[in-house]
This record gives structure tokens, sequence and C-alpha cells, in this order.
């Protein structure tokens, strides 16, 4: 595969929106942004080996014995994953810039098939791929996208806000995404944008860590505590699937596993009553504790035992 060649095939399949005057081709692109909106920014990395290992055949980049997804699959998940961080602060995603680093023998229809998928996944969310990098290296691959969100006259929703007393409340059900939804997870996007129109957001956060850890994220951001109700954390299938060949519980994979990309926010109690009175998202969304003064993360029973947990998940060592 030569770069030159390939950056060729991309500009064939580039869309601008009227707010980009250069795309694909250039040292940079240049848009045009009206000047009275907010805009956020994210940017987030999937490497082979540590985010994904690829099937064996025609797919291969590296040797896996522990081989799980093919190259469409993981150019979906990579750009899935900013978009679902843009759909966390309550804005709509707009732009990408996606840069690659390709293991040297990589083939030009493994890198076309790639790019496919991602184009495929931002086209679905109203995304738009305007330029971005490649390379070739002895390393594994690794994607790199930045993604532009627009906050269309909104308050961007932060980690930061959870207030004692408010209730907390996550979209879908929990756990167990190692065994394909970490693949096939939709962004919470429309979701988000909704929710973030309608009512009054205090903190939100997508679980991309699990929900123990990334609820922890908000806790220490807003300098508050949270009780959790374990008989309402919604554990999926899945995670019910996986405890039967780990030995774990259930409750314990929807807790820490991550990848799950649901929607995790607060809101006053009265505001979270009204909304689950009707729930007009395609999507379940349950009610599974309060924010609490008291520093520290509890986790209460059905008999009404309360014990303190330590937030657990995925981090980077």
């Amino acid at each position: 595969m030569r770069e030159r060649d390939y950056i060729r095939y991309l500009r064939g399949f580039q869309n601008k929106p009227k707010e980009v005057l250069v795309g694909i081709g250039d040292d940079a692109a240049v848009i045009k942004l009206p000047r009275k909106d907010l805009y956020v920014l994210t940017t987030d990395m999937l490497l082979e080996g540590t985010h994904f290992c690829l099937k064996g055949g025609r797919d291969t980049l590296q040797r896996a014995p522990t081989s799980k997804c093919t190259i469409a699959d993981v150019g979906r998940k990579a750009m899935a994953c900013n978009i679902s961080d843009v759909a966390a602060m309550g804005c709509r995603a707009t732009l990408a810039l996606v840069a690659i680093s390709f293991p040297v023998f990589t083939k030009m229809g493994l890198a076309r098939r790639l790019f496919q998928s991602m184009r495929q996944t931002a086209l679905e969310y109203g995304v738009s791929i305007i330029g971005g990098d490649t390379i070739s290296g002895k390393g594994p691959l690794c994607i790199c996208i930045t993604l532009l969100g627009r906050a269309e006259g909104l308050r961007p929703v932060t980690r930061s806000g959870a207030r004692p007393g408010d209730a907390i409340l996550v979209t879908g059900s929990l756990g167990g995404s190692i065994l394909g939804s970490h693949l096939s997870f939709q962004p919470r996007m429309r979701e988000a944008l909704y929710l973030n129109k309608n009512y009054n957001l205090h903190s939100m956060i997508d679980i991309s860590d699990g929900l123990s850890l990334d609820l922890g994220h908000i806790l220490e951001e807003s300098n508050v505590g949270a009780l959790l109700l374990e008989g309402d954390i919604p554990v999926s299938r899945d995670a019910r699937r996986l405890s039967r060949k780990t030995g774990l519980s259930p409750l314990h994979h929807a807790l820490t596993d991550g990848e799950d990309y649901e929607l995790l926010f607060t809101l006053d109690p009265r505001e979270a009553e009204r909304f689950l009175k009707k729930n007009p998202l395609r999507v379940p969304v349950t009610l599974i504790g309060y924010i609490r003064r008291e520093k520290g993360l509890f986790l209460q029973s059905a008999d009404g035992k309360l014990s303190k947990i330590r937030p657990q998940g995925y981090e980077h060592r």
C-alpha cells in the first residue's frame, strides 16, 4: 500500500458540509464555524493488542490467538467511541480527523475496508471525515480519531455538576460487553441531545470503563458521593451469560466490565420522575440510585443493607 494511492482513494469518498471549505488532500482542513455556538473536541485512540485483536485470514495484521473481530469491526468501533464521547457532553458530533498507523505489510484492500467502515458509521450519525494522516511502521495497527462536536445552542453537560439528592439514571443494560456488544454498541447521541434539550441534566458520562468507575469520575469531579440500589441496576443478558463462565456475579460484571457505552446521568429527582413517566427515548432508562453529600460509593441490597464499594473497571496502566 502506498500512501498517495490511499489518499487518492479517500478523496473520492469525502463529503464536505457547507462549513468545510478545504477537506481531504491539503496540508490541513479549513472550516468556517458560526461564532455564537459552543464546540467540543475529543480524541480517542485504539491500539491493536490493547483494544482489539483481529480474526485470522485476510484481515489479520498480527498473530493474535485470542483474535475476535474483523477490520470492519475495528473501523466501526474507532468512530463510534468518539461519537459516544461527544454524546456524553449532550452535543452533536459533526467533523472528524482520522490518523492511522498501519503495519508495513498492510494491503490496500484491508486499508479500504477499514476506511469504509469508519465512513459508514460516521455517515449514520451525520459526521463528515475531513482529513487526517496515515503512516506505516513496524508497530501494530493504531487508529486515532479527533472529533468536533457542536452544542447547537445547548449547554455542554460535564461530569462536575452532580448535586446531593440527584437521581442517577442509566440507559440500556450493563455488563458482558466482551461477548460482542463492545463492537456493535450504538452511541447514544440522539438520546443525549434529546435529554439535553428537554431536561436540566446536572452531569453525564458515557460508560466506557465500567459503571462503578465512571460513576466514580462524576463523584470525584462533583465532590459528592452516591448510593446505588442493587436491585435496580439493569444487568444485561450477556452479563448473566458471562457470569456462568467466570464464576463472578452478573452484578459484578454490570458494575465493572465497561465498554457498554451507555449514558449515565444525574438530574433533580422531580425531573427524573417526569422523564420516567413517559420515557420518550427508544431505549430503556433506569433509575439506579441517588447522589449523596457523604463521600464514597455505597451499594444498598434488597434487604436495606449498605456496603461501601470501591469503583472498579478498566484502567490503562
